[in-house]
Formats: structure tokens, sequence, C-alpha cells
């Protein structure tokens, strides 16, 4: 009688390990798809490709300059580092500015680290560039019950390689306003 019930228990939980393994493998092939598209859609801005309009709309008046600021969503960081680079900050104010004129969208700020260093590190590192990139949103102007942060440390790469250049790609802060 003991034995059947430990099968019951072995059969039972390993159905749930293997269900939890795929559902959280589709996810991370999931996010990685956002953060890819993300990147995209600000590289071609960058380059020229998109609708920005030039420096005079970046005030955050709103106009077509502020609209493209405000959808680059992916924030890159330095190596054990949470300071918001300079050039970032236009294009945060600018979410920021989104987040006033839209009292009902909310906003999750996700903070991602390379694998480098422990786990705890990676997730306390994460969350301290999450919390720097959602005060600046709140000191321009938003609400910070709009603004929801959250860690994930080294747990969703967006490049799996081991070059810097794939490192420097993990080191990162992410909105989503998807939720």
């Amino acid at each position: 009688m003991k034995l059947q019930k430990w099968i019951k228990v072995l059969v039972i939980s390993g159905s749930i390990i293997a269900l939890t393994a795929c559902a959280s493998h589709k996810k991370n092939s999931d996010d990685m798809v956002a953060v890819n598209d993300a990147n995209a859609a600000y590289g071609a801005q960058a380059s020229g490709l998109g609708d920005e309009s030039g420096f005079g709309d970046q005030a955050g008046g709103g106009g077509a300059g502020s609209r493209s600021l405000a959808a680059k969503k992916v924030y890159y960081f330095d190596f054990d580092s949470n300071v918001v680079h300079d050039t970032d900050k236009p294009s945060i104010a600018a979410n920021a500015q989104s987040l006033i004129n839209n009292p009902n969208k909310k906003v999750i700020v996700e903070g991602h680290t390379d694998p480098r260093g422990s786990r705890e590190y990676n997730i306390g590192l994460g969350e301290r560039r999450a919390k720097s990139v959602a005060q600046l949103a709140a000191e321009k102007g938003a609400n910070p019950q709009q603004i929801r942060v959250v860690s994930y440390g080294a747990e969703k790469l967006a490049a799996n390689g081991r070059t810097e250049n794939d490192y420097q790609q993990d080191r990162r802060v992410v909105l989503d306003y998807s939720n």
C-alpha cells in the first residue's frame, strides 16, 4: 500500500515539473521576442527609419519626437552599475509623460543583469537598475502607483553567448506596458 502512494506522488510530481518546465521555456522565448522587438524598434528610430522628428519635441510637449522617445523601452547599463546614461534620460522623461497623459496606464520596470555574479547579487543589481529608471520617471511627474519594479537578475538573458557584446545586451531595464 505504501509503495502505491509513493508511485502516485512521484508520477504527479514528475508531471507538475514537466509542465512547469515547458511553461517557463515558452515564457522565456516570448520574453526574448519582446526584448528583440523593442530593440529592433528602437534601432529603426535611432537610425532615422522611425518617425523621430528631432530635438525640438523632446521636452515632453507631446509632439511626434516625444512619442518616438517614448517608443524606446530598453535601457542599457554599464558593468556593475545602476547609473542611467544621460542619453536615456529624455526617453525616460517621454515615457513618464506618457504615463501622466494616460492615468490608467501601468508599466512594469524590469531589471536585468548579465550572468556574472551570484544569483542574489544579480537580483539586487537588477532591482537597483529598475528602481533608477522608475525613480527618474517619478521625478518627471509619473505617478508611482502606475509603476511596478521587478528584478529578474540573470534569469531572462537577452543574449545566450558569453562575449562582452552579449553581456552588454543582458545589462538592461525593459519597460513592459502589456500588463
